[in-house]
């Protein structure tokens, strides 16, 4: 029995000192989480009261470039004039198809989104076609429209030749063959200006002429056409135009430089916030160039003249090799004059390449080009014009029917566009031959002196906008956050 309560003892005794052993664990355990933690929250064993010293956590997005979204090129060319050799050239036994005459040109033209032509004729009532005044078949807008094209500008001096029941038949034309058209209306009640969504980029037309069509001006009277041009412009605004195309008839026939008025009136158009300006009547390409307005800080891109795409005013056709060009008040100098007679074939003229710029026979009335304009839409919003291009377009007459006694009688087979891309073989392309090659070489060298600084210009413009534009993007996106610890 003793033995048995002692037994007890001894095992009650073992039992309280295992206790205390696991008491004395999780004391000393609560004390070194009871200290971890004094350290974790900034009060360390001895500190007196909270650390004052704030820490500063900052948070970098990187910065990356905007989306774009969507582009918009529109494609412009000059003056689409059927003279009688033309129109001769693409007679068939059915009618008449001037397919031919832009086949080349197809795949240049439609590079374009959107792809504008200057109208300068008036289809035909019937058969009474003639050249001086233009009254041409139907088929020029069918082949038109086959190209590509697909907006018809339609003010300019030689849109009423065929009346009023012609204009009717020439803008019917147009919107049969798919082609939209400005500068003249149907009715009174029409729109004066054309609006169109271009791959979600909304781009306005405006279209203008010192003679002929609903939208004219007057040299006499151009505050007038400023005012209208800015009506028009808030009016394309309200309906969600983001950039302006003006196509403009005006200048002097056969003068190679825009003069002082032209200059005058881009400057102003420039301030109005146009941000497009190509201009035609001169039969010869002018200028390209970038237009500052130093008030508003717009800019203003203006090709003062696209010059011809399809006609025929071929050197032999074209008389004014000893005519000096009728002055005219607003250049300077008023008349450049000519210095060598004409000279029936040009293959015969001995000073080939020396007749002077504003003559009219020295070639520059065979030329014309496709001239590009690319905007573009950012994720933000924004759209701007990115860029612009051209590829010059030569008008090609092959076959001729020389008239030695009147220039203005000549006549060839074939009148063939020939685009004249950069680094293309145009002979074994377009099958030339080498004297019509080296022609080819002339033309491509009479625009590009014309338009080759407008474009390094605009394009090195563009580049520096497009840079600021993502270089404040890019900024936009940088968040800092500070964290205040204590």
């Amino acid at each position: 029995m003793a033995r048995k309560k002692h037994a007890a003892k001894r095992k009650n005794t073992w039992l309280t000192s295992r206790l205390w052993i696991v008491l004395a664990i999780v004391l000393v355990a609560a004390i070194v989480v009871g200290a971890v933690a004094l350290v974790l929250s900034g009060k360390g064993i001895g500190n007196k009261g909270p650390n004052t010293t704030t820490t500063t956590q900052t948070t970098t997005t990187g910065p990356r470039e905007p989306k774009l979204i969507a582009t918009a090129t529109v494609g412009s060319s000059g003056d689409v004039m059927i003279h009688n050799g033309v129109r001769k050239s693409a007679q068939t036994a059915n009618g008449f198809d001037f397919t031919y005459c832009f086949e080349n040109l197809m795949p240049y033209v439609q590079k374009a989104d959107y792809a504008a032509a200057n109208i300068e004729f008036s289809v035909a009532t019937g058969t009474n076609y003639s050249s001086l005044p233009f009254r041409v078949p139907a088929s020029v807008v069918t082949a038109l429209a086959k190209t590509g094209y697909d907006l018809g500008v339609t003010a300019n001096n030689h849109i009423g030749d065929g009346g009023s029941t012609g204009l009717k038949k020439t803008l019917e034309t147009l919107t049969a063959e798919g082609m939209d058209h400005t500068g003249t209306r149907l009715n009174s009640t029409d729109k004066r200006y054309l609006v169109k969504d271009i791959n979600g980029i909304k781009i306005g037309f405006l279209n203008y002429s010192y003679s002929g069509g609903s939208n004219r001006f007057s040299y006499d009277n151009l505050s007038a056409f400023y005012t209208d041009v800015e009506t028009l412009m808030n009016d394309m605004h309200a309906e969600g135009a983001e950039l302006v195309y003006l196509y403009i008839h005006w200048g002097d026939e056969y003068f190679v430089k825009p003069n002082n008025q032209q200059k005058e009136m881009a400057q102003k158009l420039c301030a109005l916030g146009v941000d497009v300006i190509i201009g035609g009547h001169p039969h010869k390409i002018q200028p390209l160039e970038l237009i500052t307005d130093e008030t508003t800080g717009n800019k203003t891109i203006c090709l003062y003249s696209a010059g011809n795409l399809l006609s025929g005013q071929q050197i032999e056709c074209m008389s004014g090799g000893t005519r000096a060009n009728s002055p005219h008040r607003f250049q300077d100098p008023p008349s450049a004059g000519c210095n060598y007679p004409d000279v029936p074939e040009r293959d015969k003229d001995t000073h080939r390449l020396e007749h002077g710029e504003n003559c009219n026979d020295n070639g520059h009335t065979e030329d014309g080009l496709i001239f590009y304009v690319t905007a573009g839409r950012y994720e933000d919003g924004t759209v701007m014009i990115t860029g612009v291009d051209a590829v010059p377009v030569w008008c090609m007459g092959r076959g001729i029917k020389l008239n030695k006694v009147d220039a203005r009688n000549t006549y060839f087979d074939k009148y063939i566009l020939v685009p004249l891309e950069k680094g293309q073989d145009w002979k074994t392309k377009f099958g030339l031959s080498d004297f019509e090659n080296t022609e080819a070489g002339y033309s491509y060298d009479r625009t590009m002196k014309l338009v080759g600084d407008g474009m390094a210009s605009i394009n090195a413009d563009c580049t520096a906008r497009l840079d600021k534009f993502i270089a404040e993007f890019k900024q936009a996106q940088l968040t800092t956050t500070t964290t205040a610890q204590g």
